[in-house]
């Protein structure tokens, strides 16, 4: 087995065995890393901080090929969670999105005549997902010409398509009446959907599993934003 010292003088295109990376994450610090690797083109890197337990760093394994100052960046972050320290991993994640783009070729609109999707995905991101998720946004379709005016019980505000990893807005909350918060809160919704896989209970399958609904109690005033998902379809529709 390689010496961890010995991850420094690797050429930073020659790749490195996962167990070594994890050990080169586990030098010299205080708490334990567990490291998971993946194919996730869309969550390419995230860490979780477990309270008196290990961190867990889920990878692309493309990682395995990153230069040293970018795997160092991402240790120095493990330990003092510094956003400094996080910027060449995220520069790092944007270099391998730019050499391998999106397979989905289909033209989208994310500014609004209220708001700019693009924006609020990007502010979402940052915030929430330490600037990790990769997918395409923008604004779906109207209603059909032949309902318009017609009264609903219900409305999908966005939707997620994991196929071209894209997310989709309804354009009816691009209205001055629907809070910034809001919609920032539909995009975190579907966000979510790019890290959390759909789960199977009992034989059934669940879009919004209990891993799922956790995750999204996270967000500010998230029982404010529920409420308002009920009370814009009167203002709104």
């Amino acid at each position: 087995m390689k010496s961890v010292n010995q991850i420094e003088l690797f050429d930073e295109a020659s790749p490195i065995a996962a167990i070594d990376l994890e050990a080169f994450l586990n030098e010299g610090g205080r708490h334990p890393v567990e490291l998971k690797l993946t194919r996730n083109r869309v969550s390419m890197i995230s860490v979780e901080f477990i309270p008196d337990g290990p961190a867990k760093v889920r990878a692309h394994e493309a990682f395995l090929k990153a230069p040293t100052p970018v795997l160092s960046s991402l240790r120095t972050y493990i330990r003092t969670r510094r956003k400094d320290a996080w910027k060449p991993v995220a520069d790092f994640v944007h270099e391998i999105r730019l050499s391998h783009p999106s397979s989905g070729s289909e033209s989208l609109t994310t500014r609004g005549e209220v708001y700019d999707l693009q924006s609020i995905y990007e502010g979402v991101n940052h915030e929430f997902f330490n600037g990790s998720v990769a997918c395409r946004i923008g604004w779906g379709r109207g209603r059909p010409p032949g309902r318009r005016g017609r009264r609903t019980r219900s409305i999908r505000y966005g939707s997620w398509d994991t196929t071209t990893q894209t997310i989709r807005v309804h354009p009816i909350l691009d209205d001055s009446q629907v809070k910034a918060d809001f919609l920032r809160y539909i995009v975190f919704h579907e966000m979510l959907h790019t890290i959390v896989p759909e789960a199977k209970i009992n034989g059934r399958r669940f879009d919004h599993s209990p891993q799922f609904r956790a995750l999204e109690r996270t967000f500010p005033n998230i029982d404010e934003m529920q409420a308002l998902s009920q009370k814009l379809l009167d203002v709104l529709i």
